[in-house]
């Protein structure tokens, strides 16, 4: 049988007080250990316990922290707790519940497996649809992956597109909200506004926009315009323009495909789809999208 080789004792005047000797740890002893003559570089040194319902800030590896419900070590990233060996999500309690409420909450850290979105989510709740791993953040579903980590994204990953499959009648000889009545193919990053007609991307980033469509012929002239952070209403002078298409002539119809970049910020720029015909009518071409997004490496 394998004995094991006593440790040495910690010696505070030694020549490797603030950083581990070479061959170090001995053999058959462990990784760690703490003590009060701990020096730094000792994973666990000077760590403690503390008492409250909130973690305790800057702890090291090996602190301990009881909130009244349940005791956590802190493993150098994350808060577990002891019994359970589970992490404990931010802003809970050890046990699972909010600091101090010594209950737990329902959905709590939990995965919910659906196509759509879970109705009533709390902080923490995390939903996987297929291909997205999303966060409840108390206020909106974040992307946590796949693509949501820091690096390039490929542009063939295509993170939105919404189709125009029937003629729309807007009115004559004004710029008019495309009134979009189909819900979007694709929206990995959920920034389509059903009620807006508003395409409000979750992520910050370049995005590549394209914009296809028909122009029905009996009109003196027709356009097509994505607009960014439009008031209601596009005007050449005021609004950002991403992609635009003009047709200019009398009793002729045409097919449209443009595309532009823009910067959107991941909270509170848009894009939106404006239509102009002298007729009145802009067609679709059977299920090719009318918008679609590219989010940029």
């Amino acid at each position: 049988m394998n004995q094991l080789v006593p440790c040495p004792p910690c010696d505070p005047d030694d020549q490797f007080p603030l950083c581990p000797p070479p061959g170090w740890p001995p053999a058959g002893c462990p990784p760690w250990f703490s003590g009060l003559n701990s020096p730094p570089w000792y994973p666990g040194a000077n760590a403690g316990v503390s008492f409250g319902t909130t973690p305790p800030p800057n702890p090291v590896r090996g602190h301990f922290w009881f909130d009244g419900t349940g005791l956590a070590i802190f493993d150098g990233a994350a808060w577990v707790n002891t019994t359970t060996l589970k992490i404990v999500p931010p802003g809970t309690s050890i046990g699972g519940g909010t600091p101090g409420g010594g209950g737990t909450t329902p959905g709590q850290g939990t995965v919910i497996i659906s196509a759509t979105a879970p109705g009533n989510p709390v902080a923490g709740m995390q939903w996987w649809d297929g291909s997205q791993l999303r966060m409840w953040d108390g206020t909106v579903w974040q992307v946590i992956g796949p693509g949501a980590a820091v690096g390039p994204v490929p542009t063939t990953s295509q993170v939105f597109r919404i189709g125009l499959p029937n003629d729309v009648t807007i009115p004559a000889d004004a710029y008019t909200i495309v009134p979009f009545t189909t819900q979007p193919s694709i929206d990995t990053l959920l920034g389509w506004n059903a009620t807006t007609k508003q395409y409000r991307p979750t992520r910050g980033g370049m995005y590549l926009f394209f914009i296809t469509g028909q122009l029905q012929s009996g009109g003196t002239a027709g356009a097509a315009v994505l607009a960014k952070n439009d008031q209601g209403q596009y005007d050449f002078d005021n609004t950002e323009t991403v992609a635009t298409f003009d047709l200019i002539g009398s009793n002729i119809g045409g097919v449209f495909l443009q595309s532009g970049m823009a910067v959107m910020n991941g909270t509170t720029d848009f894009v939106r789809l404006f239509a102009w015909s002298g007729a009145g009518v802009v067609n679709g071409i059977g299920t090719a999208p009318a918008i679609s997004a590219f989010l940029m490496p």
